[in-house]
């Protein structure tokens, strides 16, 4: 065992001394303010903003994750710390790290791992509940709003509708009052020219009169 640790204080993981230095107690509460129990109502969790990072401190505190006196995060950057040794080798360099370091024990990380875990399982949990809702609260104002531009497009239609109609009927009454128009301008310009006939035809004959009997005769005089 001293031969790991050794290998491990010459890789600047360990220390051999047994100070607690390394590791320090979380302060007692003061007389005055006695610690209060964790809370077991379970936290609340909002809808993050997207793009906006996991506070994870603010989601242990909400689920009551005590101080640990070795966190499960230090452990976790010992095995990366260790990550070139074998799997048996680690252990045996962390069991001695445990024995060498009586300020904490190997299961202090790992109750702390497993209080933070299930903070993070109930905050997912919430994050998922919160979510569905969002997802009911947006499909229902996305129907709403569906609804509302059908009933409007539809309402447009209809005096589209209505309006088409209209201009229908006015474009016939204006066609129909234009060909009446053109009609009677008709009637009127044949009227005309067949009266311009008969007196072009009667003054002719007129005419005729005076050129085959002469001058007219002069009216007495009184």
């Amino acid at each position: 065992m001293k031969g790991v640790m050794g290998f491990l204080e010459k890789a600047g993981l360990v220390r051999m001394d047994t100070s607690h230095d390394s590791v320090e107690p979380p302060p007692a509460p003061s007389p005055a303010t006695p610690a209060e129990p964790a809370s077991t109502a379970p936290p609340e969790a909002a809808m993050p903003v997207v793009g906006t990072p996991l506070k994870l401190d603010e989601i242990y505190a909400k689920a009551g994750v005590p101080a640990s006196l070795y966190p499960a995060e230090r452990l976790l950057r010992l095995i990366e710390g260790l990550s070139a040794m074998d799997p048996g080798t680690r252990l045996m360099a962390i069991q001695a790290m445990d024995a060498a370091d009586e300020s904490w024990t190997i299961d202090d990380p790992l109750a702390d791992a497993q209080a933070k875990a299930q903070a993070l399982s109930l905050h997912a949990e919430l994050l998922q509940l919160n979510l569905q809702a969002l997802e009911r609260d947006t499909l229902a104002r996305i129907e709403a709003a569906t609804a509302k531009r059908e009933k409007v497009v539809g309402d447009i239609r209809q005096q589209m509708s209505e309006l088409d109609a209209l201009m229908n009927r006015e474009v016939a009454r204006a066609a129909q009052d234009i060909a009446n128009q053109e009609a009677q301008l008709q009637a009127a310009r044949e009227h005309i020219t067949g009266q311009l006939a008969s007196l072009s035809q009667l003054g002719q004959q007129l005419q005729n009169l005076s050129a085959q009997f002469g001058a007219p005769v002069a009216a007495p005089k009184e």
